[in-house]
């Protein structure tokens, strides 16, 4: 039984809040194992919220034409982030004839098999494959951000050659350039975001996940780009005020000295810090920060790409 305070939904109430017909669901469980995963205490079987979400996913990958045994794959291959980062996608799931979307696991395998392989034709065509099925942030979540760890461990463990790894990087950076350049800006004239790493861009490709994610909505970000200065984020900041700022770092080499920076400019524009770099600088930046500049954590790539595009709609347009 999960947690008491979880709550729990009955088969027709799924139904009516998913739109999908009650024997449809009774065939998925039945079928494919898409269904309740808790009980009652009288032991009735309930839905969860991550059961309804991997039943959404299911739905939306058979509503694209894609085979309900593929999207049970799919839909079952994903823990909780992944579900949320698929359903969070603005794209729909690819659906060609014959398409068979590849579970984040079989993806990551292909990926790595690749790039050991030196297969530059193979690592290509699976890397746009996998944006393509889940778009830019369900792909990083589940796919992309998994290949990069393993591929990092195998390299440290001598199972992979660097030559490997410089590979999976360049195509990936390759790919999600390709994807930010695809959408045309909408919101032109509105002060902008901005978008820096602290770090070098190996260790940066977060950032143009979220700028190829944000081009999806239609936003073209400023990048100051890789290994940003403290006067080059404080001058931009002075120059143009955007609406909000969105700074990586995955170490705190140089991560304290950008963000002091940041709050120094005396600009009225919200921080976002990205990365794994600011743990013992968070604190401290929090207590520094004036009511209007607020200093924000921001570890879920897919909750930045909406805080972000909030603080847009919500800037003033500049006169």
């Amino acid at each position: 039984m999960g947690d008491e305070s979880e709550l729990l939904w009955g088969v027709g109430a799924v139904a009516e809040r998913v739109g999908v017909a009650t024997p449809t669901l009774r065939t998925w469980e039945r079928r494919y194992g898409i269904g309740p995963s808790q009980r009652t205490e009288g032991g009735h079987r309930r839905y969860s919220e991550t059961d309804i979400q991997r039943v959404q996913l299911m739905n939306r990958i058979v509503t694209s034409g894609v085979s309900a045994q593929s999207a049970a794959r799919v839909a079952l291959s994903l823990d909780s982030g992944g579900l949320v980062a698929a359903l969070a996608s603005d794209d729909p799931l690819y659906s060609a004839p014959g398409h068979v979307i590849a579970t984040p696991v079989e993806s990551v395998t292909r990926i790595v098999a690749a790039a050991a392989g030196l297969d530059i034709v193979g690592l290509t065509s699976v890397l746009a494959d996998t944006v393509r099925d889940w778009g830019v942030l369900g792909a990083w979540v589940n796919v992309l951000a998994p290949v990069l760890r393993e591929v990092a461990d195998d390299v440290e463990s001598g199972g992979l050659g660097v030559e490997s790894q410089r590979i999976v990087l360049e195509r990936m950076e390759a790919e999600l350039r390709a994807v930010a350049r695809t959408y045309a800006p909408r919101y032109v004239g509105a002060r902008p975001l901005v978008l820096a790493s602290v770090d070098a861009e190996a260790e940066s490709l977060a950032l143009l996940a979220l700028e190829a994610a944000l081009a999806g909505k239609g936003v073209a970000v400023f990048s100051l780009g890789f290994e940003v200065t403290g006067d080059a984020v404080a001058g931009l900041l002075r120059r143009i005020k955007p609406a909000a700022v969105y700074l990586w770092a995955s170490s705190e080499d140089g991560a304290r000295d950008v963000v002091l920076a940041a709050l120094k400019a005396d600009v009225p524009t919200p921080l976002l810090l990205g990365g794994e770099g600011w743990g013992s600088v968070l604190e401290e930046v929090v207590d520094m920060a004036r009511d209007d500049v607020p200093v924000e954590a921001a570890p879920d790539l897919l909750a930045t790409a909406d805080r972000l595009f909030g603080f847009l709609q919500a800037a003033p347009t500049p006169r």
